[in-house]
């Protein structure tokens, strides 16, 4: 499974700067996100294109940044910015096809060499196909990011799909019907929609932190909550949900299978 397009800037309304560390804060909403873009993007395109320059302003924007990381390992690089005018599309301001031809990625939390280098691990994990719906149904540079970077997400709604379905969900159909895939966005959506979690839980999708600050997979305790384990139950966790009580637990499952059923449906229509 390798996926033939690249992932970090695939067009079409998409691009991600998971691997600059955007998601790793507690409040990694969109609005809170947006805020930190919009400041480090407005501080560097005043910025003279110099090392010293960029350095300057690399360590004035970390030392002025307002929530500190999740997880500490995970380097947050404050060259991420808008790279259009739009506020669409994020990206490396200190790349040189951004820069114009001056490579300033050095001057960020990590070496150009390992910028480079680096290959996200979506690239190896998901199957072209499912990428590409993950870029149709998720045209955003928030949501894609979120999705495209949470691969037993991705795979566990499209096993609950398939089980729905009784048969293979196959996305190039998906994607093929612009009333499926509106469903299959709302499904993916979910990342960021998803009501009723607890905004104090220490948790990112599926790991929460552990006593050094590293992050380690989260499981629900069946026993304590006295329920069974279901099929949803990835889907749950990888929401960020934190169940305390069979209520809970049930309530963010139908949540899930509802969404679920309303792609099963739109694809039998």
């Amino acid at each position: 499974m390798t996926v033939s397009f690249h992932l970090c800037q695939p067009g079409g309304g998409a691009s991600c700067g998971a691997c600059c560390g955007l998601y790793n804060f507690q409040d990694h909403s969109r609005e809170a996100l947006t805020e930190q873009l919009a400041t480090q993007t407005a501080r560097l395109r005043r910025t003279p294109l110099d090392a010293e320059s960029w350095g300057e302003a690399a360590r004035e924007l970390l030392e002025q940044r307002h929530a500190s990381p999740m997880f500490p390992a995970v380097r947050v690089c404050p060259l991420l910015g808008f790279i259009d005018f739009q506020g669409r599309q994020v990206g490396c301001l200190g790349h040189p096809k951004v820069t114009g031809g001056v490579d300033l990625r050095d001057c960020g939390v990590y070496r150009s060499s390992v910028c480079e280098t680096f290959t996200c691990p979506s690239f190896g994990w998901l199957t072209d196909g499912q990428a590409r719906l993950v870029q149709a149904a998720c045209a955003d540079w928030y949501l894609y990011g979120l999705v495209i970077t949470d691969v037993e997400f991705v795979r566990a709604c499209l096993r609950l799909l398939e089980w729905e379905l009784g048969g293979p969900a196959r996305p190039e159909e998906m994607m093929a019907r612009p009333e499926v895939l509106a469903t299959v966005r709302r499904l993916f959506a979910l990342k960021e929609t998803a009501p009723r979690r607890d905004k104090r839980a220490v948790v990112f999708g599926r790991f929460s932190r552990d006593v050094e600050g590293e992050p380690v997979p989260r499981m629900l305790d069946y026993v304590k909550l006295g329920v069974r384990a279901a099929p949803e139950d990835d889907v749950v966790l990888c929401l960020g949900y934190t169940p305390t009580d069979p209520t809970e637990l049930m309530a963010s499952r139908e949540l899930v299978r509802s969404h679920v059923r309303a792609v099963s449906r739109a694809l039998a229509a």
